[in-house]
This record gives C-alpha cells, sequence and structure tokens, in this order.
C-alpha cells in the first residue's frame, strides 16, 4: 500500500514538475516552515497572503512567520477575523463561529472606524475592501490543498469565497503545503 503512495508522489512531482512547479519534500514542521522561510525571503517581500488550511495550522507557520516580522495575512473571512482577534480558530470550517454579529461589529469598529451598528454585509465589504489591498501587494500566496493528483500533476483545491483561488492567483508566487495523504492517482479519483 505505502509503496503505491511513493509511487504516486514520484510521479506527481515528475508531473508537476514538468509544468514548472517544484516540489520540496520536507520532514517534519521545522523543515516545512523554513522551506517556506527559504522561497519567502528569496521573494525578498514582508507580506504574504494566506488561505485556510490545516496543514499550515498544524506547522504553526503563521506564528513562525510573524515572528521572522513577515506579515501572513488569512484571506479566509472566517480567520481573518480570528487572526484579527490574535485568537486560534474555533473551528476548521466555521473558524468565528463562537462570535456573534455585535463581537465581529466592535472588532471592526476599533480597528477600522465601521459603524458600531453595522450590518454583516457592510462588515463583509469593509473586510473585502482590506483584503484586496493585501493580495495585490503580496509576493507570495500560500494555500493548503484538497488533493494531488499524480497522474497530471494537479493540486486541486476546493473553496466558497473565492479567496484560495485570489491567493492562488494574484501573487507571482504560489506555495501550495500539502501532506503527502492527499495523494490520489488519476482525475478520476477525484470525482469519487
Amino acid at each position: 500500500e505505502s509503496h503505491t503512495a511513493d509511487r504516486y508522489l514520484l510521479q506527481f512531482e515528475a508531473n508537476f514538475t514538468a509544468r514548472g512547479g517544484k516540489v520540496i519534500w520536507a520532514n517534519d514542521a521545522d523543515e516545512a516552515r523554513e522551506e517556506i522561510y527559504k522561497i519567502i525571503e528569496r521573494k525578498r517581500t514582508r507580506s504574504i497572503v494566506k488561505s485556510k488550511s490545516m496543514a499550515t495550522e498544524e506547522i504553526e507557520l503563521n506564528q513562525f512567520l510573524e515572528s521572522k516580522n513577515i506579515e501572513a495575512i488569512e484571506t479566509d473571512l472566517g480567520e481573518y477575523i480570528i487572526q484579527l482577534l490574535d485568537q486560534k480558530p474555533y473551528h476548521f470550517v466555521t473558524p468565528a463561529m463562537h462570535l456573534s454579529l455585535e463581537d465581529i461589529a466592535k472588532l471592526f469598529h476599533e480597528k477600522f472606524d465601521t459603524p458600531l451598528d453595522a450590518s454583516a454585509e457592510q462588515l463583509t465589504l469593509k473586510a473585502r475592501e482590506l483584503l484586496r489591498d493585501k493580495y495585490l501587494a503580496a509576493e507570495v500566496g500560500i494555500t493548503g490543498a484538497n488533493f494531488l493528483v499524480a497522474e497530471t500533476g494537479s493540486i486541486s483545491i476546493t473553496e466558497n469565497e473565492g479567496n484560495a483561488r485570489l491567493t492562488s492567483t494574484f501573487p507571482k508566487t504560489h506555495i501550495a503545503v500539502v501532506g503527502i495523504e492527499k495523494i490520489i492517482p488519476s482525475l478520476q479519483d477525484l470525482e469519487v
């Protein structure tokens, strides 16, 4: 079983490399963080954008980048709110589920001077406006991935806000942080 998985990982690497990508294998969280930092250093950037990723949470990437004075902005709306509050996500799917509209309105009022009685729509528009500038300024975008497709050397990312698409396309460099368990043989397996 693991022999087969190894074969698919190598096939993914060959196909991904042929399409102009570069695969970096990391043995642990330390190695992964250091490799990511090297790329950011090479790009001489101090600001990056991120979309929600369990793998980057697990390796505590944000805290690490912060210690290196790199601004890593979470672009998922819930994650962005949690980051502004300096909290850990409440839940992976709904990171800000424990906060009320009033909590968020108060936070935005303090940070960005929006009205205290702002509606959810107004707060979302404000966040979009703030994040738009971050997308345009960022040299590097970091995402996770749902699957790595061996046969095509593709990275599959599923999302619902459009922020992962922007994070992987606006910045010149896209880093996907993915566990090796996400490998699948072919696009047909993706359908399943």
